[in-house]
């Protein structure tokens, strides 16, 4: 019987597992296509049949975006710095605002906590025009800072709801016990209860970063000239511009564009799990 009742969950797990392979191989086979193709020769790039594998490595295609399109760099530089200060800011107010929230009582508490909530509904492309007004009357368009505000508005709701739970599973104790010690409410937070949280903060990490360095409308309304554009706007509009421009360099765009996300989600992902399911535990 026992035997039995094995062999079908070995058989289950093995159909689960199987089934998880293929969705997963579906969502990464285009950038797996993507990068063999950046390492092609244009020839084979061209070849009929299609060739899956390159015969030869080349890294010439790279060679031809980091030397021939200068605006690739331009555009990297930007996004680079716009994800950064974003990150800077979403992370700090975050865990304050987490910190409050979630292990303080004040009035008023549940209407901010709701207001947090109403803004995770919204469809963010409704801010757009009120947001691109309200920059063009402070100067504020073609500018980092003019970017990097929106995003911290964006992302911060999110970020919030995330480290709330996070420093709600925390138990008292190690605040009480930093209290009697003669810390006080920025200690607290500061040097007590923020390092124990380190998972959520790479979890909102993560997600930020993706979301800032792969956003596009924002980035093309509140940044139109060439100069200031990031590269979620940058790679089309060189594309338009180079009406010829070869899959190979393309491609390599698009793999140099992917590979921070993809490392540092590799570097960060068991510290994502994990920040993501502290805020499930106590609610």
């Amino acid at each position: 019987m026992r035997r039995k009742w094995l062999l079908k969950r070995h058989i289950r797990e093995l159909a689960s597992f199987t089934i998880l392979f293929v969705l997963a191989f579906l969502f990464v086979s285009p950038l797996i296509w993507i990068f063999l193709t950046s390492l092609k020769e244009v020839k084979e790039i061209y070849h009929v049949p299609l060739m899956i594998l390159p015969r030869k490595i080349v890294l010439t295609h790279y060679q031809d975006i980091l030397t021939q399109a200068s605006g690739f760099i331009v555009y990297f530089a930007n996004s680079v710095k716009v994800t950064l200060g974003t990150l800077i800011f979403v992370l700090f107010f975050s865990s304050l605002s987490g910190y409050a929230i979630g292990r303080r009582s004040f009035v008023g508490k549940t209407i901010v906590l709701s207001f947090v909530l109403l803004l995770l509904a919204l469809p963010y492309i409704i801010y757009v025009i009120p947001i691109y007004i309200m920059e063009d009357n402070l100067g504020l368009i073609d500018t980092n800072l003019g970017l990097i505000l929106p995003y911290v508005a964006l992302n911060l709701p999110l970020s919030i709801f995330i480290m709330r739970g996070a420093f709600r599973t925390l138990p008292r104790e190690f605040e009480d016990a930093a209290r009697i010690d003669g810390c006080n409410e920025f200690q607290v937070w500061h040097k007590v209860l923020l390092p124990l949280v380190i998972p959520s903060l790479a979890a909102v990490a993560i997600i930020t970063f993706v979301a800032v360095w792969e956003e596009f409308m924002f980035a093309r309304t509140l940044m139109p000239s060439t100069h200031a554009q990031t590269l979620a706007v940058g790679i089309p509009t060189l594309k338009e511009e180079a009406k010829s421009w070869a899959y190979g360099t393309l491609s390599a765009a698009l793999t140099l564009s992917i590979l921070p996300v993809a490392g540092i989600f590799l570097v960060m992902q068991k510290s994502f799990v994990k920040g993501l399911l502290e805020g499930a535990i106590k609610k």
